[in-house]
């Protein structure tokens, strides 16, 4: 019968883990995935039922936390933790900061695995040296406790759990230097009154009495993970669970009921899936979206020939390779196997960037579970961002259509709300849902039920007869819901959709046939329109306030307001980095809109937020009017750290996805996460 409980857990996985460098004392923090880790063995305690009496951690923050995270997420953060530094870590010596792989390849894995492991090995801290630290801990204070009856928790590190672990398994010198402990799983023993474990038919070798609590199968993976951090892979294909074995498209169905494209990448480890979406305003120079325009099938809006070249033509080149090679994979479909090209660039004209960039997104998933990373953290990396600290983003929601996307005279097609003044992603989406909420009980007021319809993003379509009206509408939604302070106003103006270049004016009534002279604006009369706008209404973002050729008037009206607001180009950049480099030259905007699937790569994509963020510009990642339930973009903003994103109304499922996502990133990320807030066009 069992007097008492003792349960491990190896600290989540540290930022020099993911570095695969030789750590010691050295005293990194956790990475992103770490924290979840150490969340999870928190969770997985309290699932079991487990009270804990005490905790022991070391002196280093990546033990300290994951004994404070566990213990929070097991709602027990009353337990008394003891620190000590004869918990702590190996010191590694002069390996300590140096890459496993680069050292094996350096001095031999035979070598290597002496230093690291070996039981005993001179002029450094070896495993006999640790195991002479730790035990007199275990003896005088963790033991006496067990002696008691009470249950003990300890986190701390692969060493110094690995020496406790020799005396309570009767582990030989030899055996324990082949002992892998994951990161992040609670290892439980049950302990008579002599502190001897208990057998246990759920202990995986070389453990006889201990029990991993979670998925075993998953903890073997986590285990032969550890057991490879030295192992080199070889040149010609990579490490076995990053290549690609196979790739199948499909055609499936968008928010608004058109084909798009679906693709199933599958590397020996799992299967990795991602869909692309499609604009209803599109801009003349984004990369071909390959439709099949069989008019008899679908409206000619299918997407089988996309299918058939993902399948037939981009598959059977990509089996075999390295799913760690994001930009090489890119660069293969894009340059090589499409090729086609026009004067802004790359075109994908021959594929389909559809094909291309649904593939694209798959290898980047199937490449951050081949780098034990969470997505947001692996783009941050191939992206050359900081992968220790994070930015969440402000969400920029889209709550009154017009424009193409909109039944209304509305001549803007979209109204936003910032909650720049919220103190975290959380915050601003409990103050979006309440600004979103009381607008819609304020428009059924005004027009009636039917005016409570939403649009293809989520947004109210009331039928207001300017956008003056619509922007009046929006402010008293906004005070009534208490946040005046804290939201400002964003528009998407799309003014290409009514812009006649013929006689180079835009008619800010062109639903209307009978739309009077007044109405129909040159650009500098425009410029002047919205300058009124900035004086009335608090508005810190105008995406695509002009003609997507119309560069003098990006230009003139850039040299008057671009100090107050956020110029945003959408259909004048369409996320290619030749047309960002001319916006730069002119001066035309001071922002991106950063739409995946405008370019058609992931890579081109990074290029281009990249080329932006270094000359100072903000970017604003984004959705498509037609969307799917892939959440893609909200690791994409994280990753990028641009700070701003906008994927609708924080109504419709496939617009929450995106939203939900980065609820969850947040929460994963803790305190290596802040908020862009105010910041949010250049966050910090």
């Amino acid at each position: 019968m069992a007097h008492a409980t003792l349960i491990f857990s190896r600290h989540g996985e540290s930022q020099w883990n993911v570095d695969n460098r030789f750590t010691g004392w050295v005293d990194v923090d956790l990475s992103a995935k770490g924290l979840g880790e150490a969340k999870s063995a928190g969770s997985l305690l309290k699932s079991e039922g487990i009270k804990v009496d005490m905790a022991f951690t070391s002196y280093l923050k990546r033990a300290i936390k994951t004994c404070d995270l566990a213990l929070e997420a097991a709602d027990q953060l009353f337990v008394p933790v003891t620190k000590s530094w004869r918990l702590n870590e190996r010191m590694y010596g002069a390996l300590t900061g140096l890459d496993k792989k680069e050292t094996v390849k350096k001095h031999g894995a035979d070598q290597v695995q002496i230093w690291r492991r070996s039981f005993d090995i001179p002029k450094t801290e070896c495993l006999k040296d640790t195991i002479a630290r730790v035990m007199p801990f275990w003896e005088e204070t963790i033991a006496p406790a067990l002696k008691s009856g009470k249950t003990v928790f300890v986190a701390a590190h692969g060493n110094s759990i690995r020496a406790i672990l020799k005396f309570l398994e009767g582990i030989s010198d030899n055996d324990i230097t082949g002992l892998e402990i994951p990161t992040g799983r609670p290892l439980m023993y049950k302990l008579d009154k002599d502190l001897k474990p208990l057998s246990c038919s759920e202990a995986i070798e070389p453990l006889k009495f201990g029990k991993y609590l979670g998925n075993l199968d998953e903890i073997r993976a986590a285990a032969e993970a550890v057991k490879n951090q030295t192992k080199v892979a070889a040149p010609a294909g990579g490490a076995e669970d990053s290549k690609i074995m196979s790739v199948k498209a499909r055609e499936i169905f968008d928010s608004r009921g058109n084909p798009t494209v679906e693709v199933d990448l599958c590397t020996t480890k799992a299967l990795f899936r991602a869909a692309v979406p499609s604009g209803a305003s599109t801009g003349i120079y984004e990369a071909l979206e390959l439709r099949d325009g069989d008019k008899t099938r679908l409206l000619g809006k299918g997407v089988l020939k996309a299918v058939s070249n993902v399948n037939e033509i981009l598959a059977p080149k990509l089996v075999g390779l390295d799913v760690t090679d994001q930009a090489k994979i890119d660069k293969l479909m894009v340059e090589e196997i499409d090729g086609s090209k026009n004067e802004w660039g790359w075109s994908k004209s021959k594929v389909g960037a559809n094909a291309i960039l649904a593939v694209s997104m798959a290898v980047c998933r199937a490449g951050a579970a081949a780098s034990s990373m969470p997505l947001y953290q692996y783009i941050a990396k191939i992206a050359g961002k900081p992968t220790d600290k994070f930015v969440m983003p402000v969400p920029s929601f889209n709550v009154i259509n017009g424009g193409s996307h909109a039944g209304n005279r509305l001549a803007c097609q979209e109204f936003m709300i910032l909650p720049v003044g919220a103190g975290s992603f959380k915050e601003a989406m409990v103050i979006g849902a309440e600004v979103y909420h009381n607008l819609k009980s304020v428009i059924k007021k005004k027009y009636g039920q039917d005016a409570c319809n939403v649009g293809d993003e989520g947004g109210f379509a009331p039928n207001v007869q300017d956008n003056n009206e619509a922007l009046d509408v929006l402010m008293e939604a906004i005070a009534k819901s208490g946040h005046s302070e804290k939201v400002k106003i964003g528009t998407d103006v799309a003014a290409s959709e009514f812009y006649t270049a013929e006689k180079k004016h835009y008619d800010l009534d062109f639903k209307n046939p009978s739309s009077p002279a007044e109405m129909k604006k040159s650009a500098t009369q425009l410029a002047e329109y919205y300058k009124a706008w900035l004086d009335k209404y608090p508005f810190v973002s105008i995406e695509d306030p002009f003609d997507q050729d119309d560069w003098d008037a990006y230009k003139h009206f850039m040299s008057e307001v671009g100090q107050r607001v956020q110029i945003v180009g959408d259909d004048l950049l369409v996320t290619n980095p030749t047309r960002v480099k001319k916006a730069l030259e002119v001066g035309a905007c001071n922002a991106l809109l950063l739409k995946v699937n405008q370019i058609g790569s992931i890579t081109e994509a990074i290029e281009a937020a990249t080329m932006s963020q270094n000359a100072g510009w903000g970017v604003m990642v984004s959705h498509r009017s037609g969307e799917t339930e892939d959440s893609f973009i909200a690791d994409l903003v994280v990753g990028l750290r641009t700070g701003q994103i906008k994927t609708g109304a924080p109504c419709r499922s496939e617009r929450l996805a995106k939203y939900n996502q980065l609820l969850r990133i947040e929460e994963e990320l803790g305190s290596l996460a802040s908020f862009a807030g105010t910041s949010f066009r250049n966050p910090k």
